[in-house]
């Protein structure tokens, strides 16, 4: 019976160390056990090319295994975890029907490779159907594969409320109940994008709609890993630029743009209405506090300074269907304080269902920044105070 074999792409990307060196007789022994039962093997290193994804390719019984060997040292967050998506795009794209795709914790790893970020990436490897060949040696806990979307949700909020500083990636809900990510494509938040997108395409329940943000002329993500995404049917990929956002702000006066929503994540958090909080994203928008018709009208601006207005996230808040149309049609209206009043007009029972409806009459201080107060001056420069009440 032939024995295992490995296949190892030598050389590491950056150069220097081989991966002859990091990955001995023993190591390579161990992992062949844990795939195989087997202990004994034969292997070749290439020399040709780079090894993309920390990834040894072990075949044995006419099955292919692929496996991703961790990061030695633990040093950032995102950075631990560029090469997993990398290998696990490639076992996808294989057309071999007879394959699986492990991860495998390096022997002498150091750093802190068990936080609250990496829990939920191993958790979202798990979910994406990668097998993990050592993780009770080195985790604490086994690890948990999400079986909803509102699973991976809700792990990201609770990241989120834990480290405001962790912004890169949201999930959410659009009107049509689908699922809807907004990725950044540049650095390592690239990896987290493409690890979640095969992660909810495992278990999403509904339509799953990608939005790529790019920046620093990155606009989208590797190719490798679009083509991976795409394969597997679920997910529909959009993308972001500056000359797409200026067609669709020329165009059209109510701007609902995929930068747009991003910023609102970035500056709000999550979908919630301000006004009632209500925490229903099918039925939030974002809400133009200097609304995108006045925008375009002024007459003393550039179209890229128009643009950069409509698109900017302080110029906005997250409000509901009902909340939204009141503040449009100017039946509420926000004081530089941040005090919710409503038209002097409106009384009766209409009166009585607004203050029912209305349960947070005052703006959170961290809303109330300079930007927001130019455009809520903007705003309030035809509507006068005096002819709008206190919500009591």
């Amino acid at each position: 019976m032939n024995k295992p074999h490995f296949t190892i792409k030598n050389n590491f990307q950056k150069g220097g160390i081989l991966y002859q060196d990091l990955l001995t007789p023993e190591i390579l022994s161990d992992i062949c056990l844990k795939v195989t039962n087997r202990p004994d093997y034969t292997y070749d290193f290439d020399n040709t090319g780079y090894n993309i994804g920390r990834l040894v390719v072990l075949e044995y019984q006419n099955k292919k295994h692929y496996v991703s060997i961790s990061e030695t040292d633990i040093r950032s967050r995102n950075s631990s975890f560029q090469s997993l998506p990398s290998a696990l795009s490639r076992y996808i794209l294989d057309k071999n029907p007879n394959k699986e795709i492990s991860f495998y914790f390096y022997p002498s790893i150091t750093g802190n490779y068990e936080t609250p970020y990496f829990i939920f990436m191993y958790r979202l490897m798990k979910t994406a159907k990668i097998r993990f060949l050592n993780e009770t040696k080195y985790l604490s806990h086994p690890v948990v594969h999400f079986t909803t979307a509102a699973d991976i949700i809700a792990s990201k909020e609770q990241l989120r409320t834990k480290n405001r500083g962790n912004r890169s990636t949201y999930i959410t809900r659009g009107p049509n109940n689908e699922l809807q990510i907004y990725g950044k494509t540049y650095g390592a938040n690239k990896y987290e994008t493409t690890i979640l997108c095969l992660a909810l395409s495992e278990i999403a329940d509904s339509k799953v709609q990608l939005f790529q943000i790019g920046d620093g002329g990155l606009t989208e993500l590797p190719q490798t890993a679009k083509d991976a995404i795409e394969s597997l049917g679920v997910v529909k990929i959009y993308t972001s630029n500056k000359k797409i956002e200026k067609i669709d702000f020329e165009e059209n006066d109510s701007l609902r743009s995929i930068e747009y929503v991003y910023n609102l994540l970035e500056k709000l958090g999550g979908k919630k209405c301000a006004f009632c909080g209500c925490e229903i994203p099918q039925i939030i928008h974002g809400a133009h506090i200097w609304p995108v018709t006045d925008i375009k009208k002024d007459k003393t601006l550039s179209k890229d300074k128009k643009l950069a207005f409509a698109l900017d996230g302080e110029n906005g808040l997250w409000l509901c269907q009902n909340h939204h149309k009141l503040l449009d049609v100017n039946i509420l209206r926000i004081s530089e304080n941040g005090k919710v009043k409503y038209s002097s007009e409106i009384n009766g029972l209409n009166a009585i269902f607004l203050k029912y409806i209305t349960k947070q009459t005052q703006l959170q201080g961290t809303i109330l920044s300079s930007r927001f107060i130019y455009y809520l001056r903007k705003r309030n420069n035809i509507l006068k105070e005096s002819l709008y009440c206190e919500i009591t």
